[in-house]
């Protein structure tokens, strides 16, 4: 999977007279040299250059370009950043799909600098492109729809291409409100259901074997030779979606698409899941719907029934000392309960694969949120450094949230245990109780 991020890149006014005077180097400058810094791209150089002859002279042919159609001001360019998950692309790969998604996005029109950097865990590629077109003199402007239509269109079609795992939400452009809910860090219905698709689409071999497992999570799917669209209803939604309106890669084709291209590469078919079954807590905790209650659901549901029977004003006598005592955390397993749910981990494996992806999404936000600061300090109006003041801040909360996350897992795999083992004693001791009931009622039938 790759991450994307665009950032525009302004000059203060002081160096763009500094430079049309005495020709000084800009901060578009000094960010092609980053790009294709030596001592970030390690031995080997994976430097590629689009429209212009080197990277060393990259930069004179984008400021040729500006002077020749008189558009020096402004935005001066863009940097791309497009992050892959560590282990899953060879350098070589990483940066052919950074120069095969610069040639796309861009073509013939602007230079570009294209450098794959593996000074990280995960190579990420650094494309820094001009804002005026070689070609007519438009410029390159950057919104949320360009983003999602164009930028990350582009990224998650050729990780499809390269059989990468797409980040979702993903898919052809957004509606206004679910873009913004987005960018407050507020889940969307359809983001969910691209998801849901995601993992299923793995799981699954057929089309109808995909609709089957669909349904088996909750999914009410409605198919027909007389309808015209497929749409589907995740539990809990007011109303169902179209599989087309999610974007490229969801429509009934592409679905059908991607499940060939997935048995091609030999999976095996899916194993038989069970029927549906409904679990209910009284009190806090919400519905479990699963088709099957396994591994750490099953383990903390059955605890946190023992917990909530002795959490009455009086203690049952009957629960272990032990036990009693771990009333007192009954919030807490509360709270860990849920969050195994809704994430659907069940296993050691599973935590420890969350735990990580949050430790590299943190690693990367943090890459992303380092360069705002220097953006910041050479903002020339007040006006350019609230927005890049309140970019920081957005990024900050993403990365609180994140790392909260990450300790509430770090403190799952350490409670996991001690809820095994206290769980397995007080079973044992009401086995012992059962038994020794039963022995004194025979003894008094005597």
């Amino acid at each position: 999977m790759a991450y994307t991020k665009v950032f525009a890149i302004r000059a203060r006014l002081d160096d763009r007279v500094k430079y049309a005077v005495n020709g000084e180097k800009t901060e578009l400058d000094e960010r092609i040299v980053y790009t294709a810094d030596p001592e970030k791209t390690d031995t080997v150089r994976f430097v590629t250059t689009l429209n212009c002859r080197s990277a060393e002279t990259a930069f004179a042919a984008m400021q040729k370009t500006k002077k020749k159609y008189k558009k020096t001001g402004g935005v001066l360019g863009y940097h791309f950043i497009q992050s892959f998950a560590p282990g899953e692309v060879t350098p070589e790969q990483a940066h052919e799909i950074g120069c095969e998604f610069a040639r796309r996005l861009f073509g013939n029109d602007f230079e570009v600098v294209i450098g794959t950097h593996l000074d990280k865990a995960h190579p990420h590629n650094h494309i820094v492109v001009n804002s005026v077109s070689r070609t007519d003199g438009h410029k390159y402007h950057s919104s949320p729809e360009s983003y999602y239509n164009d930028v990350r269109g582009t990224s998650d079609a050729l990780c499809r291409e390269n059989d990468l795992s797409v980040i979702a939400p993903q898919g052809k452009g957004k509606h206004y409100a679910e873009w913004k809910e987005e960018q407050g860090g507020k889940p969307t219905v359809r983001g969910v259901i691209r998801a849901d698709i995601d993992a299923i689409i793995r799981q699954a071999y057929t089309y109808d074997s995909f609709l089957m497992l669909l349904r088996k999570n909750g999914y009410e799917v409605r198919r027909s030779p007389n309808r015209k669209y497929t749409t589907v209803k995740p539990p809990g939604a007011k109303r169902a979606i179209r599989l087309d309106s999610l974007g490229e890669g969801y429509t009934e084709a592409d679905i059908m698409a991607r499940l060939s291209k997935q048995r091609h590469g030999g999976m095996a078919p899916p194993t038989v899941t069970h029927a549906v079954k409904r679990y209910r807590i009284k009190g806090k905790l919400s519905t479990v719907r699963k088709k099957k209650i396994t591994g750490f659901h099953a383990l903390y549901l059955r605890y946190l029934y023992l917990l909530r029977g002795g959490s009455r004003k009086k203690l049952s006598p009957k629960l272990p000392f032990s036990v009693k005592r771990e009333v007192i955390h009954l919030e807490r397993y509360e709270q860990q309960f849920k969050y195994l749910l809704s994430s659907g981990i069940t296993t050691e494996t599973e935590l420890e694969q969350r735990i990580r992806v949050l430790e590299w999404d943190i690693r990367l936000l943090e890459e992303q949120r380092k360069p705002l600061y220097q953006e910041r300090r050479n903002a020339s109006d007040e006006e350019t450094q609230t927005r890049y003041s309140t970019e920081i801040e957005r990024q900050t909360a993403a990365l609180r949230e994140k790392r909260r996350e990450v300790r509430l897992c770090r403190r799952i795999q350490t409670d996991i245990p001690r809820v095994s083992q206290q769980y397995e004693q007080a079973q044992t001791e009401r086995q012992e109780n059962l038994k020794n009931k039963e022995e004194h009622e025979h003894e008094y039938q005597r």
